[in-house]
């Protein structure tokens, strides 16, 4: 008998802890069903920099997805940009909408997918919705949810007035536009990660700022020429490629140079052949 009454404790011991420990938190919101995969509560306190494009990074899926909240307020519009668990590489995702769910003045916004020019056909990385109250300069709390393949997932924010202010300065200080560091600083087609290290890990308005180009159109045979314009090459002014360097008038011509790298491969010619 005593045997059994021990036992028989143990048993509703494992079932009280069951019932405590399935329970929301006193004070905690709710997780919105069994659906939702949300960070523990005990890295809520674990504070992101800023993220690739500038904006607030949250996590998403217990780590295994993060999210950027970026605003606009000249536009009225809110960007998230999906991310892998290193919070830095584009997470692109087969679906066409995510849900921002502001709190506090509460308000919820549908994100449409605007995808980034290297996410697969299908998926997108880039979600954005306007809103009137995104044209005043304030801070931002809520969530952010959606579904990959049927699964839920959700992740909540805070996004700081003087986050958005440290974006605009690094953008007055030479930091490149969102724009930018999206086409120099992902891969696609055969505008490689090789590349992009090869390249300094930066942007042409950082790398050569501040320079200027002469646009000497006095060509003779043999010079190398812009592989863009055809105007003659100035060697200060080059990107690697496909693990080749290639010379260029000015840094206009490189937007259109790595655009082709990753859209349309066959225009690109070997180095020796823009002569």
């Amino acid at each position: 008998m005593k045997r059994i009454h021990v036992f028989g404790c143990v048993l509703i011991m494992v079932g009280l802890g069951v019932v405590l420990g399935c329970g929301n938190r006193q004070g905690r919101p709710p997780r919105g069903g069994n659906t939702a995969e949300k960070k523990g509560d005990e890295d809520e306190d674990h504070s992101h920099g800023a993220g690739p494009h500038g904006g607030t990074v949250a996590d998403w899926g217990g780590g295994k997805y993060h999210v950027e909240f970026c605003l606009d307020h000249a536009k009225k519009e809110a960007t998230v940009y999906l991310l892998k668990a290193n919070a830095k590489t584009p997470a692109p995702i087969k679906t066409d909408k995510l849900l921002l769910s502001i709190a506090l003045p509460a308000f919820q916004v549908e994100l449409k997918a605007r995808p980034l020019e290297n996410d697969p056909q299908g998926t997108a990385s880039r979600f954005v919705g306007g809103h009137e109250n995104f044209a005043k300069e304030q801070e931002f709390a809520g969530t952010i949810s959606g579904e990959i393949n049927g699964k839920g997932y959700a992740g909540e924010f805070l996004h700081k007035k003087d986050r958005e202010d440290h974006k605009e300065h690094k953008e007055r200080k030479g930091g490149g536009t969102a724009r930018e560091r999206d086409l120099f600083l992902t891969p696609g087609g055969i505008y490689t990660t090789a590349d992009i290290e090869a390249n300094g890990k930066t942007i042409p308005s950082v790398k050569y700022k501040d320079i200027s180009w002469p646009h000497d159109d006095d060509l003779r045979k043999g010079d190398k020429v812009c592989p863009v314009t055809t105007n003659k090459a100035d060697p200060r002014c080059n990107w690697i490629v496909n693990g080749k360097k290639y010379e260029f008038c000015c840094t206009p011509c490189l937007d259109k140079f790595v655009k082709w790298a990753k859209q349309d491969p066959k225009k690109i010619k070997k180095p020796e052949e823009y002569v």
